[in-house]
Parts: C-alpha cells; structure tokens; sequence
C-alpha cells in the first residue's frame, strides 16, 4: 500500500527541475531529506574519488552535490519512470555527465532508491555504471 505521504510529485519535479538546470538546482533534493538521512552510492567509500562516500545528514548531502558540479557537468538527465510502493520510491532514467578535469563523457543507465518517513527521504541510494564513472574520471 503506497503511504500517503509520498511526495511523488515532489520528488518528479525535482528530478525535471535538475535536469533542466544541468544540475543546478539541488535544493530542491535537499528539500525533501530529513535532517538525518543516509545517503549511499553503488561506488565503494574508499574509491580515491570525493563522490565515494557515505553521507549521514543533509549537510553531508549538499556537500555531495556541490562535489558533482565541481568535479561534473550534466549533459542529460532524462527520466524513464518513477515507480512507488509503500514507503519507497525508485527513480528510473539515465544521465549523461562530462568529467570537468579529463573532459571524457559518461552516459549510464541510473536508479535512485528513495526511502521516505513522515514525508521526508530517511535514506537515498544511487546505482550507476561505477566502471564507466572510474574509467571516465581515471581512476583505473
């Protein structure tokens, strides 16, 4: 049974709104974390890259994302579907992303698992390609 206070349409207008800022427009994340979230990667914390890390607050997560525009620039986002059970959302799309410093270029499939608590995400967790991410920002 979905809870009803999933934000669906929250976390959907957040993910437009990101891509068509190329990234700039976080805060609308932000918005929808607790104070307290973990927030997880598919990449291995002890990667020799910032983004590798597991984040515990929404302080830590604004950290994240000004890493990405740091480090990253958005070429696409596009979303392909938002799927909601219970207390859980997963977004579903792909993303595209030059890498600042090599100028090489990613495009990988992404999920983003959501895990939401009286309306606000208690936990986040990212899957992409983390080969391609290593291989694009030589790492490996």
């Amino acid at each position: 049974m979905l809870d009803p206070d999933l934000p669906v349409e929250r976390v959907a207008d957040a993910y437009r709104q990101w891509r068509e800022t190329k990234g700039m427009s976080s805060d609308l994340f932000l918005d929808l974390m607790a104070e307290e979230i973990e927030m997880r990667s598919v990449l291995e914390p002890a990667l020799p890259d910032d983004l590798a890390a597991d984040r515990k607050s929404r302080g830590q997560a604004r950290e994240y994302f000004a890493i990405v525009l740091r480090d990253w620039e958005m070429i696409d986002f596009p979303q392909e579907k938002i799927v909601a059970d219970g207390d859980t959302l997963v977004w579903i799309g792909r993303c595209s992303w030059r890498h600042r410093r090599t100028g090489q270029e990613i495009d990988t499939p992404k999920v983003d698992i959501w895990t939401f608590e009286n309306g606000k995400a208690i936990r986040f967790f990212e899957m992409f390609d983390s080969l391609g991410f290593a291989r694009t920002a030589v790492l490996i």
